[in-house]
């Protein structure tokens, strides 16, 4: 009986997410968390998950693995995987996302492609297909939407980035209460003397009250990376760091809540070196 109640609970707790906060699959990456995902600038592999043209610097074949679980409740983590494939037209990445826990849960597939548009400019776009499964009577149901994101540098070392996500509007048949948020995201990051990125960014759920975000990512000697963040609607502070060996990246990362308490992140990458 408690086992029941607890699932009950769970899932209502879910479903809410999936209704109001874009709990969609929703990753985002040990480096993003950790500057509250003000992040639509960000060039890594990870874009995959944020702004698809972040992925247009990439010149490695980069794999990445990754976790990040809300409020440290086991049923709602997120694992995902990404791949990153340079060609001489533009970078390709294909990802994957499973959120939830057998009662409730969501897998996302996903295709990506990116490409520099000229020295100072790069645009991405991504095609996802979500299935989503709720056990009982609800049953699952798949859906397809699609993301399309820019990055430009209009002077040096200033970059100002946007993305929509769901720009289709899409939503499950017979159920015209559950659709997919359309969300917008701009904003803006800068270098500071080559060893900081300041970065800002609003976000904008049609449905919901606009978010703020800015963090602060610190390098020391390209190795090592601490990390800072704050975003509203509600108050949220995030922290965390990274490490870089090459070929391997790893970021560790958490976000605090004022009411749920913490959410972790740690996200793995491998790059492949060219030859010659």
């Amino acid at each position: 009986m408690v086992n029941h109640v607890r699932d009950f609970g769970i899932l209502l707790f879910a479903l809410f997410f999936f209704a109001q906060l874009n709990a969609q699959v929703n990753f985002v990456g040990g480096r993003a968390m950790g500057v509250s995902n003000a992040s639509v600038t960000y060039y890594d592999n990870w874009a995959q998950f944020n702004n698809q043209a972040g992925l247009a610097n990439i010149n490695e074949i980069t794999f990445g693995a990754g976790f990040q679980n809300a409020y440290f409740i086991k049923e709602l983590g997120t694992n995902a995987l990404a791949i990153a494939l340079p060609t001489k037209t533009g970078v390709f990445g294909v990802n994957y996302s499973y959120f939830g826990y057998p009662k409730f849960n969501q897998n996302k597939f996903s295709l990506a492609f990116a490409k520099k548009l000229g020295k100072r400019i790069s645009a991405g776009i991504q095609i996802n297909y979500l299935y989503t499964h709720i056990e009982g009577e609800y049953g699952s149901q798949g859906l397809a939407s699609g993301e399309i994101g820019i990055i430009t540098e209009p002077i040096n070392d200033f970059f100002i980035g946007a993305h929509v996500s769901n720009f289709w509007m899409a939503k499950y048949v017979n159920a015209d209460e559950i659709r997919l948020p359309m969300i917008f995201k701009m904003g803006a990051s800068y270098i500071l003397y080559k060893k900081a990125i300041l970065s800002a960014e609003i976000q904008k759920d049609v449905e919901l009250p606009i978010i703020f975000k800015s963090g602060l990512e610190f390098s020391i000697e390209e190795k090592f990376f601490l990390r800072f963040g704050i975003a509203s609607n509600p108050m949220i502070f995030s922290f965390g760091f990274g490490y870089k060996l090459k070929p391997f990246n790893v970021d560790i990362s958490f976000s605090k809540h004022p009411v749920l308490g913490y959410s972790p992140a740690v996200s793995l990458e491998y790059a492949i070196k060219k030859k010659g």
